[in-house]
């Protein structure tokens, strides 16, 4: 992706409410914008187009670009990963015909692990890691709800090239009116955002109660620091970096969120979909198990939640 072109040829696989909102706001800027879509949800935005219902400005975008066919897209400058975490090895296996030596794919998948899954199905291009603040969801084909007003998106690389490809692609999305910014630290990026998501995901589904239900109850509350002290403890003990009071930040983002805004885990539990917590508690419960870390709050939520996560 390079910051000097006016335009920048974008692929979106993945048009789920991340997916939509991001590629919308970059086609609203803009930029080549072509969205990776099936079912209701293609038929949708080739008929329709896409509408994005947010405080932060509501939009609807007409001649949308959706295909179901990678290669009708064809190489691309960037690609925004949006698929659920379990499917991005699958998936990453099919991106070859939207890549060339520069493309960027930016994994948005929840949890910490996208770049080591991806990295080593994607055959060229450069892996990056994309950190997503903010509650999207697509409520209708066509059609997605951001809920409040944090929608951030931080960028980077574990290498050279790979972190210039995230400083332009960040450039792009900020001319774009997004509040995107390339870190240093991507995996401390991801774990700090790790310590809220991961602990909301398990909590929110395990009493089927909205953030700022949860929030404002101090018992629930509690609770949710507990959860975030383990996660924070399981990061530190794999020697990721996160500042101190990293658990007082996390609550006080969940402060800042919608009162009815839900974690995607408990949209898709309410669907009878498939949940992703194999990526989210799973992985503290096996990385706690690997480094003699307890994590008491994520195996009570894995052991009651697993059976949905297959």
């Amino acid at each position: 992706m390079q910051r000097s072109s006016p335009t920048v040829k974008i692929a979106i696989v993945g048009a789920g409410g991340v997916g939509c909102y991001y590629g919308g706001r970059l086609m609203a800027g803009g930029h080549d914008v072509s969205f990776v879509a099936r079912g209701a949800n293609l038929e949708a935005l080739c008929r329709s187009g896409l509408h994005i219902e947010s405080a932060l400005g509501d939009a609807h975008l007409t001649d949308v670009s959706a295909t179901d066919h990678l290669e009708d897209v064809g190489p691309v400058d960037a690609v925004l990963l949006g698929v659920k975490a379990y499917d991005i090895e699958a998936v990453g296996k099919t991106l070859e015909p939207l890549l060339h030596a520069d493309t960027a794919v930016l994994c948005a998948q929840n949890g910490v692990d996208a770049i080591d899954r991806l990295g080593p199905v994607v055959s060229t291009g450069h892996v990056l890691g994309a950190v997503v603040y903010g509650n999207t969801a697509r409520i209708e084909p066509g059609r997605v709800k951001h809920l409040g007003t944090l929608a951030r998106l931080r960028l980077g690389g574990r290498d050279a090239r790979s972190q210039q490809r995230a400083v332009a692609c960040a450039a792009v999305c900020e001319a774009a009116g997004i509040d995107a910014e390339a870190v240093d630290d991507i995996d401390s990026a991801l774990w700090t955002k790790f310590v809220l998501f991961s602990v909301m995901s398990a909590a929110c589904c395990l009493s089927e109660r909205s953030t700022g239900e949860l929030r404002e109850d101090s018992d629930a509350r509690a609770i949710l620091q507990r959860g975030m002290d383990e996660t924070a403890a399981v990061a530190r003990a794999k020697g990721v970096r996160l500042d101190s009071d990293v658990v007082k930040r996390s609550l006080a983002i969940a402060d800042t969120m919608a009162a009815d805004s839900v974690p995607s885990m408990v949209i898709d539990l309410r669907a009878g979909r498939r949940l992703e917590l194999e990526s989210l508690s799973g992985t503290i419960v096996r990385l706690g198990r690997e480094l003699d870390v307890d994590v008491p709050f994520h195996e009570t939520a894995y052991a009651m939640l697993k059976h949905r996560a297959r």
